[in-house]
C-alpha cells in the first residue's frame, strides 16, 4: 500500500505540474527606466501548451489577455486603463504554437507621473488564470539641459515647451526631447534622440515656420541632427541625418594623405631595392 500510495503521489505532482505548464506567459520591457512623456514598450511571450486553439482579443471568446498595473513604492495604487481595444491586438494560438505581441503601455495606462511601477500579464484560459512575474521601471523627468517655447499665430492661448534633457540608457547617456502644450499640460511624445556626448552643447533651434531643429554630439567625430514639423495638432520628425565634426574631419583627411604618401614611400623604396638587387 505504501509503494502505492508514493506512486500515486508521484503521479499527482506530475500531472500538477504539467496543467501549471500549459500556457506560459512572459512580459518583457524595453527599458528599465522611462523618460516622461516616452513610449513603454513592453512584449507579451506567450506559448501555448494545451490541446486547444487560444482565441485572444476578441469578443466572443472566453479567452482574456490583459495587464495589471500598481504605482508606488510603499502603498501601491492601482491603476485603470483608460482603452478598452485589446492591449495585443486580435489573434488566435494553435496549440504547440508562440507568438510575441508588442505592445505600448502608456497607450491603456496613465504613465505620466514620476515614480516607480509594477507590471505583470494576466492570461484567462477555461476560467483559469496566468500570470507573469511582476517586472518593474521607474518613469524620470530626465537632467534638464535646454529650453525653448514655440508660439502659434493662429492660435494665440496654445504655448509648445520643448525640453532638452539627458538620461543614462545602458551605460550610455542619450539626448531626449519633451514636449508639452500649455495651457491644458498635453503631454506629446518623449522622443530618444540617440547618445550624447556633452563634450559640446546642445542645440536647440525653434523657427516661426513650426521648423524645429535639434544638433547634438553623438560620437567624437559627428553630430546627429533632427529636425521637426511642429505645428498646432501635429508633431513629427521629418528629417534627421549625421554631420561629421569639420575639425576632425579635416585632421583624418590629413592623416590620411599622410598614410597615403608614407605608403607610396615605402613602395617606392621596395622598387629601388629589387632593381638594385639585379
Amino acid at each position: 500500500m505504501r509503494g502505492k500510495t508514493i506512486w500515486i503521489g508521484i503521479s499527482c505532482l506530475a500531472a500538477g505540474l504539467l496543467s501549471a505548464q500549459e500556457i506560459s506567459l512572459q512580459l518583457n520591457l524595453a527599458q528599465r527606466h522611462y523618460i516622461v512623456g516616452e513610449p513603454v514598450m513592453a512584449q507579451f511571450d506567450l506559448l501555448n501548451l494545451t490541446r486547444e486553439r487560444l482565441v485572444l482579443g476578441s469578443g466572443g471568446s472566453g479567452d482574456q489577455l490583459y495587464v495589471e498595473v500598481t504605482k508606488g513604492s510603499g502603498v501601491m495604487d492601482t491603476l485603470r486603463p483608460f482603452n478598452d481595444a485589446p492591449i495585443a491586438g486580435s489573434f488566435q494560438l494553435k496549440p504547440g504554437d508562440r507568438v510575441h505581441r508588442p505592445a505600448e503601455l502608456d497607450k491603456w495606462f496613465p504613465l505620466l507621473q514620476e515614480g516607480k511601477y509594477l507590471v505583470n500579464a494576466v492570461l484567462v484560459h477555461d476560467g483559469v488564470q496566468y500570470k507573469s512575474q511582476k517586472k518593474s521601471f521607474d518613469v524620470v523627468p530626465g537632467i534638464r539641459l535646454q529650453e525653448g517655447v514655440q508660439m502659434f499665430s493662429n492660435r494665440k492661448n496654445l504655448r509648445r515647451i520643448f525640453r532638452l534633457v539627458y538620461w543614462d540608457r545602458n551605460q550610455t547617456e542619450h539626448l531626449f526631447l519633451r514636449v508639452t502644450d500649455e495651457p491644458g499640460n498635453k503631454v506629446w511624445d518623449s522622443i530618444d534622440l540617440g547618445t550624447l556626448l556633452r563634450t559640446s552643447p546642445a542645440k536647440l533651434d525653434i523657427s516661426p515656420g513650426g521648423e524645429v531643429t535639434v544638433v547634438h554630439r553623438a560620437t567624437q567625430d559627428a553630430f546627429i541632427r533632427t529636425v521637426l514639423w511642429s505645428l498646432p495638432d501635429s508633431l513629427e520628425i521629418n528629417e534627421r541625418n549625421q554631420l561629421l565634426d569639420p575639425a576632425i574631419s579635416a585632421s583624418q583627411r590629413a592623416k590620411s594623405m599622410y598614410n597615403e604618401m608614407a605608403d607610396e614611400k615605402a613602395e617606392q623604396q621596395k622598387k629601388k631595392k629589387w632593381w638594385k638587387f639585379w
